[in-house]
């Protein structure tokens, strides 16, 4: 998966959204699933975006971007998307491997959250444990998509583990809420604060996915 993380400039919502249409029909030309997400709550990241690029494994990825090279829309499009007038400001962009730890269930939703979290050293078999019991735990809890990522190329952010799930709306994700109030959820975050914890979070946000 391929990330680029943007800023809106101000009232400029609909270029940047008509920006990642125009973008989205070039890249599913290679073969990528693409995604396009605005921040509700992310702190200090206010009007930020998340455009993704997703491809079936390293392999996929490698041939899709050798193709690319020297496309002429390709290369308009990174022209737009990095101009000087543009309706965005891009802000970073990472790349980041699913862990294949657990299977996922299947579905999109409406509403992503993303948890960053730095891994202790040497508890990356901890982290890795308490992940997957994070993600069947909202899984169980109506979430679907519930994935263990593994930052790299990501400047200062590479190496960091990242949780994704999706629900279908903002009455799922209160659902999803109040089961972190249950005995099983408040023991997921007493492991989760505890003094010997595995890792420690470094970021969350939540975002709405934009049909594109």
């Amino acid at each position: 998966m391929y990330s680029t993380i943007g800023q809106i400039r101000d009232g400029r919502v609909e270029e940047a959204v008509g920006l990642a249409v125009d973008a989205a029909e070039v890249m599913r030309r290679f073969g990528a699933e693409v995604r396009f997400f605005m921040a509700m709550a992310a702190g200090e990241q206010v009007s930020s975006t998340v455009f993704s690029i997703e491809f079936e494994s390293p392999e996929a990825s490698g041939a899709a971007f050798d193709a690319m090279g020297g496309d002429a829309e390709v290369l308009g499009i990174t022209a737009r998307s990095n101009a000087a007038d543009g309706p965005s400001m891009i802000t970073s962009q990472n790349m980041a491997i699913e862990l294949p730890v657990r299977t996922p269930r299947a579905g999109q939703g409406g509403i992503l959250e993303v948890h960053t979290n730095s891994v202790h050293p040497g508890r990356i078999d901890d982290a890795l444990a308490q992940s997957i019991d994070v993600c069947d735990f909202v899984e169980a809890h109506g979430a679907v998509n519930a994935r263990i990522l593994q930052l790299t190329y990501s400047g200062a952010a590479t190496g960091l583990m990242v949780l994704t799930w999706e629900v279908e709306n903002m009455t799922a994700h209160a659902e999803l809420a109040a089961g972190w109030f249950s005995d099983e959820g408040i023991g997921l975050q007493t492991r989760a604060s505890a003094a010997d914890k595995p890792s420690t979070t470094v970021s969350s946000a939540l975002y709405n996915a934009v049909p594109i």
